[in-house]
């Protein structure tokens, strides 16, 4: 009876085997992020730094509101079209290959 397995037959937590990625989804994963940082790259340079703030960097609302001298109705207006364009692009340029 080995000693990571409790008596009635689970593996005990820290004895877990751990997930074995697949090398395609890895390679995918990889492929995706790139291509979603060239349509981040593409970006007009306040709408990729608000959201750069904003999901990468986990800012509140009030903080790049601050940092970029701007109303919080013009973060929002930024946040959505930035989102648009990330949408548009990654549709064009990673979602359309899946088909």
């Amino acid at each position: 009876h080995s000693t990571s397995i409790t008596s009635n037959g689970y593996w005990l937590p820290e004895a877990r085997p751990q997930v074995w990625r697949n090398p395609d989804v890895s390679l995918e994963d990889r492929r995706f992020w790139e291509v979603f940082e060239a349509c981040l790259e593409h970006l007009p340079g306040r709408q990729a730094r608000v959201f750069m703030m904003r999901e990468f960097l986990g800012l509140e609302s009030a903080e790049i509101c601050k940092a970029a001298g701007i109303t919080l109705t013009n973060l929002h207006v930024l946040l959505h079209r930035a989102r648009l364009r990330l949408r548009a692009c990654l549709e064009q340029h990673w979602f359309a290959e899946e088909r």
